[in-house]
């Protein structure tokens, strides 16, 4: 079963996210939508990512038209799918293991745990070692402050 969520702050807000809710299970049937209407904005986020992380879309942008919200809405949850490496269309469960766009501290753990460090290879003899005494302009600040 499919986990849905809408909320608004008053009566319209909630009929608001009930109708973009239904706009998105008609359009990206199975995924787990979330759409929150207030303050202004109408946030929509996908709830099989843990995070608070989603599309925002000022209203200011689409209350003028119906078929421009409808537009956009499709636009930025194809987007967010896009990012989170999902196909358009039918959610089959398929996990997000990485959304392009969010920080690295919100990805899901799997991703943060697996993700490779690059190597770094030096294949001359002739390389600097690393610095182990303080330079000389930061030994001078520190006379300067008296430590």
């Amino acid at each position: 079963m499919t986990t849905l969520a809408q909320e608004g702050m008053t009566d319209a807000q909630e009929a608001d996210a009930h109708a973009i809710l239904g706009l998105l299970t008609v359009c990206y049937p199975g995924h787990p939508w979330s759409v929150r209407v207030g303050g202004g904005v109408v946030f929509i986020r996908h709830l099989e990512f843990g995070s608070q992380w989603g599309m925002n879309l000022r209203v200011t942008e689409v209350d003028h038209d119906a078929a421009v919200l409808k537009r956009k809405v499709i636009m930025l949850a194809g987007e967010w799918l896009e990012r989170a490496g999902l196909k358009r269309g039918r959610y089959d469960d398929e996990p997000i293991e990485h959304v392009e766009g969010v920080p690295e501290k919100w990805q899901p753990p799997e991703y943060r745990e697996t993700k490779q460090v690059p190597n770094i290879v030096i294949t001359t003899g002739n390389f600097t070692p690393l610095r182990v005494e303080s330079r000389p302009q930061v030994l001078d600040e520190l006379e300067k402050d008296g430590n």
